[in-house]
C-alpha cells in the first residue's frame, strides 16, 4: 500500500509542471539575484496562504541555505498575516533567531520577493528528502518563538493543564476536505476514545478546532476525561477558513503558532491533516500522533505526508 501511494504521489507532482513552468522566468531572476548577495540569501515573502504553508516556505529556503553555505535573511511582510501597508515584519514579530548574529555580511544585500513556492523551485529539490527530525533539527537550530510567545503558551499549559498527561486533539475543518479525506465527527470521537484507551497515562483532553459546532460536539461526547478547549478567539467564517474571515491578520498569526506549541506540549495527538498540527512534530519531534485520515494524494505534503507513512509502516511491524 505504501508503495501505491508513493507512486500516485510521484504522479501528482510531475502534474504540477505547468505551475512550475510558469514561474520559471521569475525564479531564474531571482536566484541570480541571490547570487550577486554571495554569502547571503535574502528573501522577504508576501504569500496569501496558510501560516504554516508560508513556513513551509521558511524551511525550505533553510535546507537550501545549508545545502549551499548561504546565510538565510528571512521577512515576511503583508499577505494574511501581516499589516495591509505591509510595513511589519511578521516573521519577525513571531520568530526570533538563536544563531549569533554574522558581521560579515555584504554591505548591501539584494532582497528577492517571493509571492508564491513555485518562485523559489524549492519543492521538487527539497520535498523528497524532508524528514521529521531533521527537519525539526533544522528549523529549531535557526529560530524560535519569541519571548512573548513562549510565555503565553507556558502561562495556558500552567491554566489548562497542558503536560505529557495530556490527549492534544486537532479537528480541521472548513476548506480541509478539498485537501484531505473526511471522517465524520462521531467517528473520529470514537478514535479519540481508542487512543485514551490504549494509553491510561492521558488523564485530560486538550481540543483544538476551528469549527465551533465540532467543538460543541466533541465536548458532549462521554470520553470521561476533563475536556479542555484552546483558547482561541479567532474561528472560522461558515465554509471560509480562519484566515480567509476577515480577521486582523497578526492577530490570526498569533492564534495559530500557540494552537500549534500547545499541541506540541501534549504527551499524544490526535489530528486530522492540517499544517498547523502537524508543525507541532517540529515543534516537538517526541510527540507522539496519530493521524485519522491521509491526506488527499494531491495534497500528500510534508510533515503530514512523513506521519501518515510512518503510521502506516509501524502499522504493517505491527501485523507482521
Amino acid at each position: 500500500m505504501l508503495r501505491r501511494v508513493v507512486d500516485r504521489v510521484r504522479q501528482f507532482r510531475r502534474s504540477e509542471g505547468f505551475k512550475y513552468s510558469l514561474a520559471t522566468p521569475i525564479r531564474f531572476s531571482l536566484h541570480a539575484r541571490q547570487r550577486l548577495n554571495r554569502s547571503v540569501f535574502a528573501i522577504e515573502i508576501k504569500e496569501n496562504s496558510g501560516f504554516f504553508s508560508v513556513m513551509q516556505m521558511v524551511l525550505f529556503i533553510l535546507m537550501h541555505c545549508e545545502e549551499k553555505g548561504l546565510t538565510p535573511q528571512i521577512s515576511a511582510r503583508g499577505g494574511l498575516y501581516g499589516d495591509a501597508e505591509g510595513k511589519i515584519d511578521w516573521f519577525s514579530t513571531f520568530f526570533e533567531s538563536v544563531r549569533p548574529r554574522v558581521e560579515n555580511t555584504p554591505r548591501r544585500v539584494r532582497v528577492s520577493t517571493v509571492r508564491a513556492l513555485d518562485q523559489l523551485g524549492f519543492r521538487s529539490r527539497y520535498e523528497a528528502g524532508l524528514r521529521l527530525q531533521s527537519a525539526s533539527d533544522l528549523f529549531r537550530s535557526y529560530y524560535r518563538p519569541v519571548a512573548s510567545i513562549r510565555e503565553d503558551v507556558e502561562a495556558t499549559c500552567a491554566r489548562l493543564d497542558i503536560n505529557e498527561s495530556t490527549l492534544g486533539v486537532h479537528y480541521r475543518g472548513t476548506d480541509k476536505k478539498f485537501e484531505a479525506l473526511t471522517i465524520a465527527w462521531a467517528d473520529f470521537c470514537r478514535l479519540v476514545e481508542q487512543t485514551l484507551a490504549l494509553n491510561p497515562h492521558l488523564t485530560n483532553v486538550f481540543i483544538s478546532s476551528d469549527e465551533q459546532a465540532f467543538i460543541d460536539f466533541f465536548c458532549k461526547w462521554p470520553f470521561n476525561r476533563p475536556v479542555n478547549v484552546a483558547p482561541a478567539k479567532l474561528l472560522s467564517n461558515g465554509d471560509s477558513p480562519v484566515h480567509f474571515s476577515g480577521y486582523p491578520g497578526l492577530e490570526i498569526g498569533r492564534e495559530a503558532l500557540v494552537s500549534s506549541l500547545l499541541l506540541s506540549k501534549c504527551g499524544h495527538l490526535v489530528k486530522m491533516p492540517s499544517y498547523l498540527s502537524a508543525w507541532s512534530k517540529i515543534f516537538n519531534p517526541d510527540l507522539p500522533i496519530t493521524l485519522a485520515v491521509p491526506p488527499r494524494l494531491e495534497a500528500f505534503w510534508f510533515p503530514d505526508s512523513q506521519i501518515w507513512i510512518g503510521q502506516e509502516q509501524a502499522i504493517g511491524g505491527k501485523a507482521a
